[in-house]
């Protein structure tokens, strides 16, 4: 029971770093897309990278604020393990779900490093 319990935990977890971003920009219906995919496979790296342009006036501050963020993000594992470790929890029986969290947060700020600033516009001939 508390196994089934603290799996529902981490799906939760799992849901509202993907799940709340991914409805709140699919509400958003702008006219970004810039990286379509990249977009809804990261849709909460999405958000930090939009409204880091915004305050910082698009400036080059996005990329080491992505690199922090990456460095913050690491510890999302930390926040998804907590109940885990306070109720003695086998972390062997949640691997499969703990190691996806690991790595979806490990790989989402990487995916933004390179991504185009929303003011660039490319110019035809």
């Amino acid at each position: 029971m508390k196994t089934q319990i603290l799996n529902y935990w981490l799906y939760l977890y799992l849901g509202c770093i993907y799940l709340v971003p991914l409805f709140y920009i699919l509400r958003l219906n702008n006219s970004d897309t810039r990286f379509m995919l990249r977009k809804l496979f990261f849709p909460l790296e999405y958000i930090i990278q939009v409204k880091v342009e915004k305050g910082l006036s698009y400036s080059t501050a996005t990329r080491l604020i992505h690199i922090l963020v990456w460095c913050v993000s690491i510890l999302g594992l930390v926040g998804a393990s907590i109940p885990l470790v306070m109720l003695n929890e086998p972390l062997q029986k949640h691997t499969a779900l703990l190691v996806f969290i690991t790595y979806y947060c490990m790989v989402a700020p990487m995916a933004h490093w390179f991504q185009p600033h929303a003011n660039i516009s490319t110019k035809t001939k």
